[in-house]
């Protein structure tokens, strides 16, 4: 039976945030009908019900959304949080919260959309700043806490549970029976940055995914990366036997950043196990968001 997926690094950090949320919806739309699971990186992640209102693409749908932030602080830890302390008036306080944070990311969404470029240079170029910044004006960068994490979409006709875990990032992961075989995907994003220290931190992220998901015959890596081919994140996966989708299909690696012009190969999909690959395709452009996304159908 085949399964097709979709991932890509939508990129909530990045100008133009609200036209460009107009665009990935429409994108998303179109995709919906024939895609069964849908993972995306850098999403934002509101904390009331206009989650279907950002993401419109899944009204009039059945489809299950998980929704996790990858401060690995969920809404619902919010929410129990608040029932514990003030158990009389949990609803009313819970609604009154969830209104503020709904300003907030808009708030935030407006700051990101102006200057989402500039804080992402002054990340990787000069750190330091952004954090004399940020304990300066800890509300504008609170959005990448609060606002900022993963999204996984699934058709309702494939049985899963999805889980979290927490290796240095927060990843997600489903787990699936389909086709009368058991299979974890697992919903992707390496800590950003070229330094060495980053290097070293994203070897020690998908060492632990690896782990963590060692004893499964069955799996799939997708996501945002943030190495190169060349890199030692990606020479461990093919070392240990996990098969790089691209290179499977096309006997290459595509670029898949900047959208506009791209440079880099940082998205990929894995595989291991009694999975095949039937098909490898790449879509999007930069008025969607600086990543393009991946879609592939696999055969399980």
């Amino acid at each position: 039976m085949e399964l097709n997926i979709i991932s890509w690094n939508v990129n909530f950090i990045h100008d133009n945030w609200s036209n460009r949320l107009i665009n990935i919806n429409k994108r998303l739309e179109n995709e919906i009908k024939n895609t069964d699971i849908i993972c995306l990186q850098e999403a934002t992640l509101p904390f009331s019900n206009i989650f279907t209102d950002m993401y419109n693409f899944l009204k009039g749908t059945d489809l299950k959304y998980f929704p996790t932030q990858e401060s690995f602080l969920e809404r619902e830890y919010f929410n129990n949080l608040l029932k514990t302390y003030f158990p009389r008036y949990k609803d009313f306080i819970i609604y009154i919260f969830e209104k503020i944070m709904d300003k907030f990311l808009y708030l935030i969404s407006i700051f990101y959309s102006n200057y989402g470029e500039i804080l992402k240079k002054i990340y990787f170029e000069h750190p330091f700043i952004l954090i004399i910044l940020g304990i300066l004006c800890p509300i504008l960068f609170a959005g990448q806490w609060f606002f900022f994490g993963m999204l996984t979409i699934v058709n309702k006709k494939i049985p899963c549970k999805l889980k979290c875990k927490c290796v240095g990032r927060t990843i997600q992961y489903l787990e699936i029976k389909y086709n009368n075989k058991d299979l974890v995907l697992v919903n992707i994003h390496l800590t950003p940055g070229q330094t060495l220290k980053k290097r070293e931190r994203r070897k020690k992220e998908i060492k632990k995914i690896v782990e963590t998901f060692e004893k499964n015959k069955n799996v799939i890596l997708c996501g945002d990366f943030n190495s190169k081919p060349t890199s030692d994140v990606i020479k461990y996966l093919k070392k240990i036997g996990y098969k790089n989708g691209c290179k499977l299909v096309h006997k290459k690696n595509f670029a898949t950043f900047p959208t506009d012009s791209p440079e880099k190969c940082i998205d990929f999909v894995f595989i291991k196990g009694d999975i095949k690959i039937k098909s490898f395709n790449l879509f999007g452009n930069d008025n969607e968001t600086d990543h393009k996304g991946i879609k592939t159908t696999l055969v399980v």
